[in-house]
């Protein structure tokens, strides 16, 4: 058996980033928290943080992560159905580690957590951005244990549910609409045409250019690491750029933003990934997950 302490504090690491950080939260010093995480290697026989920069878990500490998880998840259930008042003065909601796409959390996803918070959920959300092109190399590794992707068939452990189409349209301004296509949208004028891109793994440009052009061509992107931010650059004639229609629908009713091709949207399926292990717990949240994206996905299109 593991000691409780000696997880609790291997998970504040993970969370805060740093010994002192995870002292803070925890009400100990930053001695303390160390000590525990060495007793905790001792008992296991390897290293479960790696203290070079950036400071996190190793595979084995991620691993004791979810475990922890997994059981103070658990733990809460058996309290919650037994109606039973927990000694420890400091009894905290267990925190659940997910990974969302930033263009869902702000476009829809908030939805679920409005609904969460209002119910006065059982839990906390610790919530990671990944494209979710990529997040379902977050559940492979262990991360998280629940996460949005665009991959149909889950990971061992996990299960999949088909939330509905997340609907990204190419939009720009019309200054920069006649700045950049004043002779109209060619893959010519596209290679001259900034563009906006996430991160260096974002090729959803490269997408939509290859689905209504056949082919992509190189191009100058701004990265710029936030949804918000896509849309403002859009709005202040920097670049054109793949948004959420949730987020760019108003502007393009209004006039001020177009799409470079009219009605020529690209469509991503998005699927709920949860670990097996905590299906049952997280159910009602996963079903406030389905409801938001019943309501604000494109329903219509299937993958």
């Amino acid at each position: 058996m593991f000691d409780y302490a000696h997880l609790e504090a291997l998970l504040a690491v993970e969370r805060e980033g740093s010994f002192e950080g995870a002292a803070r939260s925890l009400g100990i010093t930053s001695s303390a928290v160390s000590q525990r995480i060495k007793l905790l290697e001792e008992r296991i026989g390897a290293v479960v943080i790696n203290r070079q920069p950036p400071i996190k878990p190793t595979h084995v500490g991620v691993e004791l992560c979810r475990h922890a998880e997994l059981v103070s998840i658990l733990e809460d259930k058996i309290i919650s159905a037994n109606d039973c008042t927990p000694a420890k003065v400091d009894h905290r909601k267990p925190v659940i580690k997910i990974v969302v796409n930033d263009d869902s959390l702000s476009s829809w996803f908030m939805d679920v957590f409005r609904k969460e918070a209002a119910e006065k959920t059982s839990y906390m959300f610790e919530v990671s951005i990944a494209d979710q092109d990529y997040s379902i190399d977050e559940l492979k590794f262990g991360s998280v244990l629940a996460a949005i992707s665009i991959n149909k068939v889950p990971v061992q452990g996990f299960s999949s549910r088909y939330l509905g189409m997340h609907v990204y349209r190419a939009t720009a301004s019309p200054a920069f609409m006649e700045r950049y296509f004043p002779d109209g949208v060619t893959l010519d004028a596209l290679q001259n045409a900034p563009a906006l891109r996430y991160s260096a793994q974002d090729d959803l440009q490269q997408q939509w250019m290859k689905q209504n052009f056949g082919k992509t061509v190189l191009h100058d992107t701004y990265i710029l690491p936030s949804s918000p931010g896509f849309v403002q650059a859009c709005l202040g004639d920097v670049a054109w750029g793949m948004n959420p229609s949730q987020m760019v629908d108003k502007y393009i009713q209004s006039g001020e933003l177009v799409e470079l091709v009219p009605n020529a949207p690209l469509n991503k399926p998005l699927y709920w990934h949860c670990s097996r292990m905590v299906a049952e717990p997280l159910k009602h949240f996963t079903q406030n997950v389905v409801d938001a994206a019943e309501k604000h996905l494109d329903q219509t299109a299937k993958p």
